[in-house]
């Protein structure tokens, strides 16, 4: 095929191409945003999802954590360890099953935590306020569609 030839897929409508990237390049941000907050933390991708798990869902055994984040025990266990050693968590005894053990995120976390991501919260309050209610109901509309396609295509 030469670069004249037409192709069976239809180009892309403007409008559908300008939104396609400017959620690649707003994806982008937030990698690169995750990693900035992983330095400062000094934590890892992998402890930062841990660290965001717990903070978010609160208090969790590591096969729950492990089979909410997809990744096996043995995996989950270096990643505790690493939080642990790094005073991020603690290990706590299970309230009903002595077998088990809690991992819970250290008090200063949330608040070591938020002091990186404020600006970023700030900042999108400021926006989502700036938009008219319509606007609004359409941005999130657009935002849930656009959480059921990652959804759909992680077949979550």
């Amino acid at each position: 095929m030469t670069a004249n030839q037409p192709t069976d897929s239809q180009p892309a409508a403007p409008a559908e191409g300008a939104i396609r990237d400017r959620l690649r390049n707003l994806t982008r941000r937030q990698q690169r945003f995750e990693r900035y907050l992983g330095r400062q933390m000094h934590v890892d991708p992998a402890g930062l999802a841990v660290m965001d798990r717990l903070v978010s869902a609160g208090p969790a055994t590591p096969s729950e954590l492990a089979r909410e984040l997809s990744t096996s025990t043995a995996a989950m266990t270096l990643v505790i360890d690493r939080l642990a050693d790094g005073g991020h968590v603690s290990r706590q005894p299970h309230p009903s099953d002595r077998r088990k053990v809690l991992v819970t995120p250290a008090e200063h976390w949330e608040e070591a935590a938020f002091e990186h991501v404020e600006p970023l919260v700030v900042g999108i309050g400021e926006i989502a306020e700036s938009l008219t209610a319509q606007e609004q109901a359409t941005v999130a509309a657009f935002l849930e569609r656009a959480v059921a396609a990652y959804d759909r295509a992680t077949k979550a």
